[in-house]
């Protein structure tokens, strides 16, 4: 009895050890999915949480359609259970009659066979043996008919044995075909939510990585105020963003609501002068300036830099034009940000340094292209002019 439980223990011990084995791997594999989502630009991210979105429509349409065929088999497969029930029933009588003719059967041959043994040696036909051998006849006849009737009623009795089987053959398809449809719809509604965990989970990775980005805007539109660089507009709606939950706007809405800029407008203007060096030797445009409608919540954001991805990792990033340093500084939102002023009242704002060069410091000159810092990937720039903000792309050569 001990031996039989302990080997029961160590069974259910097993059983429990591979359950939270199986949901660690699973927790693993989604922290991983959840780490390569945060790398991912926003875009990329709205990308996904669409594509999501096409997968979930995709799986409903799957579970409706069989939902409803399932619907349908249901009643159709009460009736078949009970039909294969009354099959088996019939069946196992119907074999408890085979095996009884085959026993009568085998007593009818024996009878048969004893009736027609060979006359023994020395016979002396008389009247009573000829009598004999009448009524042997008879009775030889008369087993023949019942051993002949017997193989019809046998055949009979095989033939709906057989059909019997098909029928519960055929039964046991259809219900082995609904099983497996049943297993699909629970796989299907195991993916449903396993989809709908994702999605929940990128938008909330979107719905920080965009507080981020207006916060960053905030950040610096603060710097560029204080600086005396930029002076902010109050409008109706304020330029800052509300509270986390008030930035989430439901796709439904017909017009983008505006989270953006307070110097739009009016303190927007086209740069007409001559175009300068870059301030990465390679790169490709991230984000524009501009307005932006965000493709997930429908908000209005207009980007007063630009973001520019370097090629390379760790690469220089160089002042576009001679000038002044009246900014150098780590901040909470933006890394590391230099800003230098200019003539004709052009300042240049480079955010997201990884590192400033160590003879960067306030107040001193610089040259065009004397290297300011390091940015690991992405370069924000932004470019003012007499309290308007100008199109960075429009000061530099994209050659």
């Amino acid at each position: 009895m001990r031996i039989f439980f302990f080997i029961f223990f160590f069974l259910f011990v097993d059983e429990i050890y591979a359950n939270t084995l199986n949901e660690k791997t699973k927790n693993l594999e989604e922290n991983k999915r959840i780490q390569r989502q945060l790398s991912k630009k926003l875009e990329d991210l709205a990308n996904d949480i669409f594509n999501g979105e096409k997968t979930l429509q995709e799986l409903n349409k799957q579970i409706d359609l069989l939902n409803s065929q399932t619907l349908k088999l249901e009643s159709s497969v009460k009736m078949q259970n009970t039909e294969l029930n009354a099959l088996n029933m019939q069946n196992k009588e119907l074999m408890k009659s085979k095996l009884a003719m085959e026993s009568k059967m085998i007593a009818l041959l024996t009878k048969d066979f004893a009736y027609d043994l060979p006359i023994p040696q020395g016979y002396i036909e008389s009247e009573e043996s000829f009598m004999a051998f009448e009524l042997l006849e008879s009775l030889n006849k008369v087993l023949n008919d019942e051993i002949f009737k017997l193989s019809k009623d046998y055949q009979f009795v095989n033939k709906l044995i057989d059909e019997k089987q098909e029928q519960i053959k055929k039964i046991n398809t259809n219900l082995k075909a609904y099983n497996e449809q049943i297993a699909k719809l629970q796989t299907l509604r195991q993916k449903q939510v396993a989809e709908i965990n994702k999605q929940k989970t990128d938008r909330n990775l979107y719905s920080k990585k965009l507080d981020e980005i207006i916060a960053q805007q905030e950040e610096l539109r603060k710097t560029l105020n204080q600086l005396k660089i930029i002076e902010s507009k109050v409008q109706e709606n304020k330029s800052t963003p509300q509270k986390k939950n008030d930035t989430k706007i439901a796709t439904n809405e017909k017009q983008p609501r505006q989270i953006g800029s307070g110097y739009q407008g009016g303190n927007v203007k086209k740069y007409t002068g001559r175009k300068t060096i870059a301030p990465l030797d390679t790169f490709t445009i991230k984000q524009k300036f501009g307005n932006y409608v965000d493709p997930i919540y429908k908000i209005k954001i207009f980007n007063e830099n630009v973001v520019l991805r370097s090629n390379k990792a760790d690469a220089t990033v160089k002042s576009v034009l001679d000038g002044k340093i009246v900014f150098a500084k780590d901040t909470s939102m933006l890394a590391r940000v230099v800003i230098v002023e200019h003539d004709n009242g052009i300042h240049t704002i480079y955010a997201h340094l990884n590192k400033i060069a160590p003879t960067i410091k306030v107040g001193k000159n610089i040259k065009k292209g004397e290297v300011i810092g390091r940015v690991k990937n992405d370069l924000t720039f932004e470019v003012t002019q007499k309290n308007f903000h100008i199109n960075p792309l429009e000061l530099i050569s994209l050659n």
